[in-house]
């Protein structure tokens, strides 16, 4: 099948009106709505509902006299609703002008709420009865939900840029916590849940809007009363490490409230990117696990799709991607496909199979000089006390998630590195790269951070991928899924190879060596012929996670030699 089809859509309306409603839930609870439906539709008409369902104000409140001229611009909106579909920004329990309070990111009543709005939607004089629901991040998260509800109404669901694993994919990836986010998103989310714009927000924002569009003026100060009680993320830190702990906050593990337990019964259309935390591993872990009819999108954008990371060409302009999304929600698929883009060769790939038809591995021996080559290296050690002034910089895959920042990594100087010689032929390098190295450590924990870039031959260096793994979740499990309580979380992946389960952790014995095996993050890029590959380590990032150990000047050795330190790259054979 062509990807995209870029299928003509134009608009049936020239205008939208809005309204805000409230929508009680079973329980007595309001659901804060804003519904927008096409201006001046003929009476009877029916339309599909789009439902879009956050936690960070579906709509803002200008202050006076800005409101009496000014609307505030909702570009998917417009689009959706004057192409024939009804749209509902809604604000979740215990958020924005919603009353009720969050227990915990995504609780198990948001299912229940999902239900009862779609309930209210198929009762409504304009509906047709059906609906779907799209969002970038948290709003995809709920989209998720909205097919996993089993309402009958529901058709599929847009799912950008979000998690499968809230715990591996962007708390704690490999199980080093993600100090950044955890930290700034949870200080963002307590602002919003006060009514208060959080910290870092534009000048211009804070003289123009007042706080959450309200329902009911009246009923405002109560709801955010409410949301007094709400948990907050940032108890994550510092207590939890393991993927079954319970955070005494939030009363959940990570576990409970991602989407890989709430099994969608309806198609998605999952899109993320290679650039934008762990979302890509979360769209091939959703169309490898799940039964549910999904059509994957793998671009190569920053958090939001709107940045084009390391592409020569646009992948994928913005608008063209809603009419690609549009045209699914209209017609949801009912198989499974995995497109993806291929960084260098400015190509879209397809796939229904993963790993990729012809894929097979190369190892990669890094040697104490520095080199990294096909060949295995003399027995050596490589001593390295790690730097925790380390850094990616402030626009990393993992830092674009909490604002769409773009991604542009600071040089990765002054780590161990190893580089290959310049390919000969171009080399298509699609999948998850593995990383084993045999270490010791004078400290019982620790992590270790590992980079992968394409150096051209012009001396040009491109961010390709990165993993990482706190050295107590090394436990190196063997998936097999077929066997009842198996230990193994994915079948693809950086968490298919270790549970991150209080029972596995394995502290350090200091100076012993041990195996540690991680797998990277997955990308697809060709590398032309002439182009070098470099692999480096650290053992921190310090604007983005947490330093391991809290405290000490550790020091590490890297034994080498034989295939006692190794790198697999998963290659694509060319046509």
């Amino acid at each position: 099948m062509e990807f995209p089809q870029l299928k003509p859509m134009a608009p049936r309306w020239r205008d939208t009106e809005t309204r805000s409603v409230g929508v009680t839930m079973r329980d007595g609870a309001t659901l804060a709505v804003d519904l927008s439906l096409p201006r001046g539709i003929p009476s009877g008409t029916r339309l599909p509902a789009l439902v879009a369902a956050t936690r960070y104000w579906r709509a803002r409140e200008l202050r006076w006299p800005f409101s009496l001229f000014l609307k505030e611009p909702d570009s998917a909106r417009d689009f959706f609703v004057t192409r024939g579909w009804a749209l509902l920004r809604v604000d979740m329990r215990g958020t924005g002008a919603s009353s009720g309070m969050q227990p915990h990111p995504w609780p198990a009543r948001d299912l229940d709420d999902l239900r009862d709005l779609a309930d209210w939607v198929a009762a409504q004089d304009w509906s047709d009865g059906t609906l779907g629901a799209f969002g970038n991040s948290y709003q995809a998260t709920t989209s998720a939900l909205l097919c996993a509800t089993g309402h009958p109404g529901v058709r599929s669901a847009l799912v950008r840029f979000t998690e499968y694993d809230v715990y591996a994919d962007i708390a704690f990836p490999g199980g080093v916590p993600n100090e950044f986010i955890l930290r700034n998103w949870s200080a963002a989310n307590e602002a919003l849940d006060a009514n208060r714009l959080p910290e870092g927000t534009p000048f211009l924002d804070r003289v123009l809007v007042k706080g959450v569009k309200p329902v009911a003026p009246e009923d405002l100060p109560a709801a955010v009363a409410d949301h007094a009680a709400n948990g907050r993320v940032g108890s994550l830190l510092g207590s939890v490490t393991f993927r079954d702990d319970v955070a005494p906050g939030l009363g959940v593990t990570l576990d409970e409230v991602s989407p890989m337990n709430r099994v969608a019964v309806r198609p998605i259309d999952a899109w993320g990117s290679w650039f934008d935390a762990a979302t890509a591993d979360a769209v091939i872990r959703r169309f490898v696990e799940t039964d549910t009819p999904v059509r994957g999108v793998i671009g190569p954008w920053n958090h939001g799709g709107k940045q084009q990371v390391g592409a020569q060409k646009p992948a994928f302009a913005l608008g063209a991607q809603m009419l690609e999304a549009l045209a699914y929600l209209a017609e949801p698929g009912s198989e499974k496909v995995l497109h993806y883009w291929t960084v260098g060769e400015e190509a879209w790939k397809e796939t229904r199979v993963w790993p990729p038809a012809g894929t097979s591995k190369r190892t990669l021996f890094p040697a104490s000089n520095g080199v990294l080559s096909d060949a295995e290296s003399t027995p050596a050690t490589v001593e390295w006390r790690v730097d925790f002034d380390a850094t990616t910089g402030t626009s990393n895959r993992w830092q674009t998630e909490l604002d769409q920042r773009p991604v542009r990594y600071a040089p990765l100087d002054g780590r161990l590195s190893y580089t290959t010689a310049p390919f000969e032929a171009p080399t298509e390098i699609t999948g998850y790269p593995r990383l084993s190295l045999l270490l010791s450590s004078t400290h019982d924990d620790g992590a270790v951070f590992a980079y992968l870039e394409e150096i051209a031959a012009d001396g040009t260096v491109r961010y390709l991928t990165e993993g990482m793994l706190r050295l107590m979740h090394r436990k190196y499990v063997v998936a097999n899924p077929g066997v009842p309580g198996d230990p193994s979380i994915a079948k693809v992946g950086p968490s298919s190879i270790h549970t991150y389960l209080k029972k596995d952790a394995l502290q350090l014995v200091p100076g012993e060596p041990t195996q540690v095996i991680m797998v990277l993050q997955p990308v697809s890029v060709l590398v032309p012929a002439g182009s070098r590959l470099r692999l480096s380590i650290a053992g921190a990032d310090r604007d983005t996670f947490a330093r391991l150990p809290a405290t000490g000047e550790p020091s590490m050795k890297i034994m080498f030699g034989g295939s006692a330190s190794f790198l697999e790259i998963p290659i694509v054979e060319r046509q």
